[in-house]
C-alpha cells in the first residue's frame, strides 16, 4: 500500500533567525529554510540549513536543488519506512545532504502523519519515550554560567577545544571539571583542529579528569587509528563519516562512539542505517543537530527516539536561536519528552520565513 502525492503542494520558506551567540563560524544569523509539504490535508516539515564551514553546499546551491529535485519526485510513495528509504535512495542519489535530509524529513512527517503515528513511532515500533540532551558550553561561559546548566539538571556537557593553545584548552576544561564536579559528564570535539602529536599530548593532559570522548582530534583522517590505539581517551566521529559516506562503519572500528548529524549525513534514512550499523558493532550513538530551527531539531530527536540511543543527544544549539521558524517553541532541557515535542502541532512563525518558491 502506498500514499498518493499526486496534488502534493510543496513550499519554500526562507529564514534568517537571530543567534543568543555566535555560531562557531562567527556568524551571529543562522540562515536556512523551511520545505513544507501538503497532501489530503496533512503536513510534513523539512529543513534545508547548511551550515557554513560544516556543510559542502552553500544555501543558494541546496534551494536551486531542492528547486530542481521537488519536480523529480515519484508520485506514488510506499508507508513503509524501509520502501521509502529505498525509493528516495535512487532519486536523492546525487542531491546535497542538506537536501536530502530537507525533503526525507518532510516526506517522513507527512508519511507519519498520513498513517496516524508520530515521526519516532512511524520510523520503529518502540521509540525511546525520553532522551536526554547535553548542554553545550558557550566557549565565553564563566563558571556561574557552567554551575546554572548544573543546577538545571544537565548531566552531560560538550565543551569545544582546538581554538586556542593546547595550554589554554587544558587549563579550559580542568576549570569546567573543577566547576561541574565528578559526577557530570564532559564530552570533547576539536573540530580536526590538531596534528596527532598534538591531539595526544593534550589527550594525556586531561586524561585524569575522566573525559567521556574526544571528537574528531586530528587533521588527518589517516591518523585517527594511532590516535584511537595510543589515547587514553575515547575516539569520537564526526566530519569523517559525512566526509565518506559509502565507507563501512566497520573500517572505524576503533572509534568508540560515532556522532550523527543528519543534515550533514544526507538525510533520515541513511542516518538511521548509520546508527543500526554502529550499534551492531558496538559503538555509543550520539544524535546532534546543527545549530538547526525547531523544524530540523525535532526530526533529529525523533531519530534519537527511533534508534533507542540511550546516550545524551546533542540538541542544546537549539537554546542559541533568539527566534524559531515555528511556534510554539521546542520545550527542551536535560531530558525532553519526546511524545510531548513530537506530539505538539507545528504553525509557521510568521515574521521569521520569506516565501521562496511553492511547487
Amino acid at each position: 500500500m502506498g500514499a498518493n502525492l499526486n496534488k502534493a503542494c510543496w513550499h519554500w520558506l526562507r529564514f534568517a533567525l537571530p543567534l543568543r551567540a555566535p555560531l562557531p563560524s562567527g556568524g551571529r544569523v543562522r540562515q536556512g529554510g523551511v520545505v513544507i509539504v501538503e497532501a489530503e490535508g496533512m503536513r510534513g516539515w523539512g529543513e534545508v540549513a547548511p551550515l557554513p564551514g560544516l556543510s559542502l553546499e552553500t544555501l543558494e546551491e541546496a534551494e536551486q536543488a531542492l528547486k530542481a529535485c521537488i519536480c523529480r519526485l515519484p508520485n506514488q510513495l510506499p508507508e513503509h519506512p524501509e520502501l521509502l528509504a529505498a525509493v528516495l535512495k535512487d532519486v536523492l542519489r546525487a542531491v546535497p545532504a542538506s537536501v536530502r535530509w530537507g525533503i526525507e524529513l518532510a516526506l517522513a512527517g507527512w508519511m507519519a502523519a498520513w498513517t496516524g503515528k508520530r515521526l519516532d513511532a512511524w520510523l520503529a515500533p518502540s521509540p525511546l519515550p525520553v532522551v536526554a540532551v547535553n548542554a553545550l558550553i558557550a566557549s565565553e561561559a564563566d563558571p556561574s554560567a557552567l554551575l546554572a546548566l548544573r543546577e538545571a539538571g544537565y548531566s552531560v556537557v560538550k565543551l569545544k577545544v582546538g581554538r586556542q593553545s593546547l595550554a589554554a584548552d587544558i587549563q579550559r576544561v580542568r576549570q569546567v571539571r573543577a566547576v561541574l564536579g565528578p559526577k557530570v559528564e564532559i564530552r570533547l570535539d576539536a573540530n580536526r583542529a590538531w596534528k596527532l602529536s598534538e591531539a595526544l599530548a593534550f589527550a594525556e593532559a586531561v586524561a585524569d579528569l575522566h573525559i567521556a570522548y574526544l571528537e574528531e582530534p586530528v587533521k588527518n583522517v589517516e591518523d585517527l587509528a594511532a590516535f584511537a590505539h595510543r589515547s587514553p581517551i575515547p575516539l569520537a566521529l564526526d566530519e569523517t563519516l559525512a566526509a565518506f559516506p559509502e565507507q563501512p562503519l566497520a573500517n572505524w572500528a576503533f572509534a568508540r562512539v560515532v556522532v550523527l548529524k543528519p543534515m550533514c549525513l544526507g538525510g533520515v534514512f541513511c542516518a538511521l542505517e548509520r546508527a543500526r550499523e554502529a550499534q551492531a558493532l558496538g559503538m555509543q550513538v550520539v544524535w546532534s543537530s546543527a545549530f538547526e530551527s525547531g523544524v530540523g531539531t525535532r526530526g533529529v530527536l525523533a531519530l534519537a527516539a527511533a534508534s533507542q540511543s540511550h546516550a545524551a543527544a546533542g540538541l542544546d544549539p537549539y537554546r542559541w536561536l533568539a527566534a524559531d521558524t515555528v511556534w510554539p517553541p521546542l520545550a527542551l532541557g536535560p531530558i525532553v519528552s519526546v511524545p510531548e515535542v513530537l506530539g505538539q502541532k507545528l504553525t509557521c512563525n510568521q515574521r521569521m520565513l520569506m516565501h521562496g518558491f511553492s511547487a
